[in-house]
């Protein structure tokens, strides 16, 4: 039983992790056409940093609810006052409303924004820049390796 209440934690991990990527390069790619085509941003290195600071807020606003319970939980004595985290979720919505799910949200942007502005300036420098990861036969990376 534990081994599958850890598989199961790892999966909504994995989840989370998968949704705010999609969530984050929809986001910035969608932004980058609107800033060149439609306001006229031409500078690469703007365009980015431009696209990938407002990129980020989306994915604060999706994640913030489900850091806002981890923490919670993690903060806790084991079991002392939340039993999981539906009840978690449960007290804070009867005792804070729905906005008591975003609370920190400035401090998660201040925190995930410089982070998502890297991490995206260096992806688009790299995809525009012919960076391609090529799958290569076994034999040819023996040869690679051993030339």
């Amino acid at each position: 039983k534990q081994w599958y209440q850890r598989r199961v934690r790892g999966s909504s991990a994995a989840l989370k992790i998968t949704g705010t990527t999609i969530v984050h390069l929809f986001t910035y790619t969608t932004l980058q056409h609107l800033l060149y085509s439609g306001v006229g941003v031409t500078d690469s290195l703007t365009n980015s940093c431009i696209a990938a600071t407002v990129s980020a807020i989306p994915v604060v606003l999706l994640t913030n609810p489900l850091d806002l319970i981890c923490t919670r939980m993690y903060n806790q004595k084991l079991g002392a006052y939340y039993t999981g985290i539906r009840h978690c979720a449960e007290l804070t919505l009867a005792r804070e409303g729905w906005r008591g799910f975003w609370k920190g949200c400035t401090a998660n942007y201040l925190r995930t924004a410089p982070q998502m502005v890297l991490t995206l300036v260096l992806w688009d420098k790299m995809r525009r820049s012919g960076f391609q990861h090529e799958l290569l036969e076994e034999d040819e990376v023996i040869n690679r390796t051993w030339d």
